[in-house]
């Protein structure tokens, strides 16, 4: 490592953050188009997307709901990250969602395309659950929030990118947009090069472990308060933010660029939640921070189905930077009150939570959407009551594990050898 290279800009971080960036971009190239899907398929037309009081709404949250259900079984991906390597899973579990992504595009139904992209998910998921770790492990605690960060923008960018191809010459469809989200499966040998299963992980190698997805009682207590936060706070982004292209293009009548705009503005404001949540969490606190975040989510996304554009447009990027905002310091909280080795299985736990909570808000909003008036009342039923439970955050221990101190002794030992210094000499 280079003297002036930061330290979350370390090489296993970099290359995590590249496969976070593929998930990004292949799970939400399955959100933005499947309206696009749906009628391609003759499962709807867009008059049918329109139509509020009608069985379209629920037909597509139940096909958003199956896929995100799926992910669930990342637990069981994120569990052997503890038992194999982070490596080998992020790898084998990028290339293969991946890929099947791209073979969704050959499916002859809608359903059958649902089936394929529902194999692929959990794969795209674990992905997720384990680049958090990554940071965790390859940084020290001053720059633990900024790696996280930085993980979260990777994922952003990844789904942003999708966002500004999708209306490229007047439209690409989905079988063009998904065939080049799996293509970047072809870059994974070089990737693979920068990351590997950090000094902190090797050395628990030989540790005994709990059984098989599970953590030690003494943790189990923070976890499930993680798990349940994570939960509720799914419940409103899952439909909120899956059901944007749908109400967006087909309800309010946005143009595809519109909605590209949309999402290309959402990345500044993004990176600014980002950044205001990596100084927050380190100067505030990460408790409080994170519950901040998370009471405010609910109501900026209220507004963004309010009523027209304007009001989606504010409120889509309010909650962008809301959810930047509590990202780094959750993330955080998470990795610093687990072990080393059931870091991974903790966070598998969390990611399994954050889908059912999910797949219970997307298909509560759209049974919500069929049986009300409108979409507004329909988040404002599901969306609002979650927003006092952020203050469950503050049941979380203020103390670290004793990994953590571990893990800045291990990189400042590294950073010495690569600088020709021992640790502990004046310049280390």
């Amino acid at each position: 490592m280079r003297r002036n290279t930061p330290g979350w800009l370390a090489a296993p971080i970099v290359g995590a953050a590249c496969i976070t960036m593929f998930a990004g971009a292949g799970q939400f190239a399955i959100t933005a188009s499947l309206g696009d899907v749906a009628v391609a398929f003759g499962v709807a037309t867009a008059g049918q997307v329109d139509d509020a009081s009608g069985m379209t709404a629920g037909t597509l949250g139940l096909g958003l709901a199956l896929i995100r259900l799926t992910g669930v079984l990342a637990l069981f991906g994120s569990v052997l990250a503890d038992r194999v390597g982070r490596r080998r899973i992020l790898l084998w579990g990028a290339g293969a969602g991946l890929l099947l992504t791209g073979l969704s595009t050959a499916m002859p139904t809608f359903w059958w395309f649902v089936a394929i992209v529902a194999l692929g998910r959990p794969l795209l998921t674990t992905t997720n659950a384990v680049v958090p770790v990554v940071a965790t492990e390859e940084a020290r605690t001053v720059d633990r929030t900024t790696a996280l960060a930085f993980m979260s923008a990777a994922y952003a960018l990844g789904a942003g990118a999708v966002s500004l191809v999708r209306p490229l010459g007047g439209g690409v469809g989905f079988r063009p947009l998904l065939l080049g989200v799996a293509a970047l499966a072809c870059t994974l040998p070089l990737v693979a090069r920068l990351v590997r299963d950090s000094p902190a992980s090797l050395e628990k190698a030989d540790v005994v472990r709990p059984a098989f997805g599970t953590v030690e009682r003494v943790h189990a207590r923070p976890l499930v308060v993680l798990c349940v936060l994570a939960l509720l706070t799914n419940m409103v982004t899952g439909p909120a933010l899956t059901w944007l292209f749908v109400y967006g293009e087909q309800v309010r009548g946005a143009t595809s660029m519109q909605m590209a705009g949309l999402v290309f503005a959402a990345g500044p404001i993004g990176l600014a939640g980002l950044l205001v949540g990596r100084w927050a969490g380190d100067r505030i606190g990460r408790r409080i921070t994170s519950a901040l975040g998370t009471a405010l989510v609910p109501a900026t996304a209220v507004l963004a189905y309010s009523g027209d554009v304007p009001a989606l447009q504010l409120g889509y990027l309010v909650t962008v930077f809301a959810l930047g905002m509590l990202g780094p310091p959750v993330a955080a909280l998470l990795n610093e009150v687990m072990p080393t080795e059931t870091r991974a299985t903790a966070n598998g736990w969390v990611g399994a939570s954050a889908v059912i909570g999910g797949v219970v808000g997307l298909l509560a909003f759209g049974l919500l959407v069929d049986a009300l008036p409108s979409y507004r009342a329909a988040a404002m039923v599901l969306f609002l009551p979650t927003a006092p439970l952020a203050l469950g955050y503050l049941l979380l221990p203020k103390d670290v594990v004793q990994d953590v101190e571990e893990i800045d002794r291990l990189i400042e030992a590294e950073r010495a050898v690569a600088r020709g210094t021992a640790p502990g000499t004046p310049g280390s």
